[in-house]
This record gives structure tokens, C-alpha cells and sequence, in this order.
């Protein structure tokens, strides 16, 4: 089962297989700073279990935090490309296996 969220130009599928991207906005739509924020927190919230994708979207939350938009066009670039980058780092830590457990040491005989 697939469910689709669409706020301010994000697109977030969420299923058996997660794809997180920005939609493709004419030059003159801003960023949506807001959509960003929340789409952050909601894949942060349900990866809260997992300190490597917790910590990854908490240092890029403090980059969007307080902004209340872009300062120019390279500067919104720069968020499109960050966000982006975040996500698939989030992707690749969730596509890794688990490592596999070592057995237990087994005692020498006597």
C-alpha cells in the first residue's frame, strides 16, 4: 500500500520502496521552506530509532530552522542540492544491511 503526501512542491512516497524528492518548480516558485521542515521532522520522527539517520536530519533542520526563506537564487540552490543529499544519505543508511551478529565465543575445553 502506498500513500502520497504533496505540500509545497515536495513529493514523499511512502511504501515498500521510499522516494523522497523535490518536485520540479517553474524560476519564479520559491523554496517552500515550511513543506521542507515538516517532511524533515515526519521522516525524522519515524526513523527516531535510528541515531545515524536521527542525527543526519537534525544537523540539516538547524541549517533550515529559523530561515523563513531563500536569501537569493544561489542560496535556494544550495537548500534544493543540501535537502537532495540529505535524502539520499538517509537512503543509503536504510538500504544498508544489518551486520551480522557474531556467534559467541566458545569456551576451550578441558
Amino acid at each position: 500500500m502506498r500513500h502520497y503526501i504533496r505540500r509545497g512542491g515536495f513529493v514523499w512516497t511512502v511504501g515498500l520502496s521510499r522516494e523522497f524528492h523535490l518536485k520540479r518548480q517553474s524560476d519564479r516558485e520559491t523554496l517552500d521552506l515550511m513543506a521542507m521542515r515538516r517532511q524533515l521532522t515526519a521522516l525524522r520522527s519515524q526513523y527516531s530509532d535510528n541515531l545515524a539517520i536521527a542525527s543526519l536530519l537534525n544537523r540539516f533542520l538547524v541549517k533550515v530552522a529559523f530561515l523563513s526563506e531563500p536569501k537569493d537564487r544561489d542560496h535556494e540552490q544550495y537548500l534544493r542540492s543540501e535537502f537532495a543529499e540529505t535524502l539520499k544519505k538517509v537512503e543509503a543508511i536504510t538500504s544498508r544491511k544489518p551486520a551480522a551478529k557474531r556467534s559467541a565465543p566458545t569456551k576451550p575445553s578441558k
